[in-house]
């Protein structure tokens, strides 16, 4: 309910005010009067009036800048890849585990991998890598939702109220043709990082790699990120729709985190077969040199 504002006596007008009385007087007993139909008035229609406050935000229909989106996509696969760095690096380990022969292909087991890790380098071992993968995650990340905002917004015609399941999976599936440019060279390197057991910095192995091997097993990586891409942002754009308030339209914080590290878990369950052949495809000193399908059958 709004708060009635009583106007002060230098404010009023009261000779432009209209009046239903016929009194020709100009006392102070027919001046109050006015006054007293004014503020009758005013309360008769502050129901109906509409307030809009001079504090809202522009961006309180929704609408969220596009560079604003890929600067916190960002940011958070920059966090996010901190925090599962030692996770990661156990993975691509045991991924490699009959891949190339060595040392690190004698046995498998997460804890027998860690120990391995530990003893060679310490908690170092864990998070070698680390600098050039978090420095490449920024621009990788801003890319693909940068690319799957943009192409989400072509497809239905910048009316996201008409955007169909189809339009969702097909801007899914292009931002991976897009996306893998920045993630092949990032995880190939990252990739020869972690799974090396002596002294190896990016330069070495960009060098060693040189411009065509950066790109090596880019048409797995390219098969692994459609489905990935169509399931993980299909997830979680449903997954959040489900988790919002029907009638106020706001979804809690909470509900955001359920909705990625759900869509996130879905879409890591089915591209893990084809993660695996690329691990393997371009792990250092690989015997893997006769394709995908090769790879996948032996």
């Amino acid at each position: 309910m709004e708060s009635l504002r009583y106007p002060s006596a230098s404010s009023l007008d009261l000779g432009s005010s209209t009046s239903t009385s016929t009194s020709s007087s100009s006392s102070a007993a027919g001046g109050h009067r006015r006054l007293a139909r004014r503020i009758t008035v005013n309360i008769s229609t502050a129901g109906s009036t509409k307030v809009t406050s001079a504090s809202t935000p522009a961006s309180a229909n929704g609408h969220v800048p596009l560079w604003q989106k890929m600067a916190v996509g960002g940011t958070a696969g920059v966090i996010g890849t901190v925090s599962v760095f030692p996770i990661d690096t156990v993975k691509t380990r045991l991924q490699l585990a009959t891949a190339t022969g060595s040392t690190h292909g004698a046995t498998t087991g997460i804890t027998t991998i860690v120990a391995d890790v530990w003893s060679r380098s310490g908690i170092r071992g864990l998070y070698r890598g680390l600098p050039a993968t978090a420095l490449g995650t920024m621009p990788e990340k801003a890319i693909k939702l940068g690319v799957n905002d943009f192409l989400r917004d072509v497809l239905c015609g910048y009316d996201r109220s008409k955007e169909t399941l189809e339009n969702q999976m097909a801007a899914g599936a292009l931002t991976a043709g897009v996306q893998v440019v920045a993630t092949n060279p990032l995880e190939i390197v990252k990739l020869r990082l972690q799974s090396a057991n002596g002294a190896l910095t990016p330069t070495q192995a960009i060098r060693e790699l040189g411009p065509r091997g950066l790109y090596k097993g880019g048409t797995v990586t390219l098969i692994r990120d459609v489905p990935y891409n169509i399931i993980f942002f299909l997830s979680y754009i449903k997954i959040k729709e489900f988790l919002t308030n029907s009638e106020t339209g706001h979804v809690s914080r909470q509900g955001i985190l359920a909705s990625g590290v759900s869509a996130g878990m879905l879409a890591a369950f089915a591209g893990t077969p084809c993660d695996v052949v690329k691990s393997r495809i371009q792990a250092r000193n690989s015997t893997y040199t006769n394709g995908a399908l090769d790879c996948a059958k032996r």
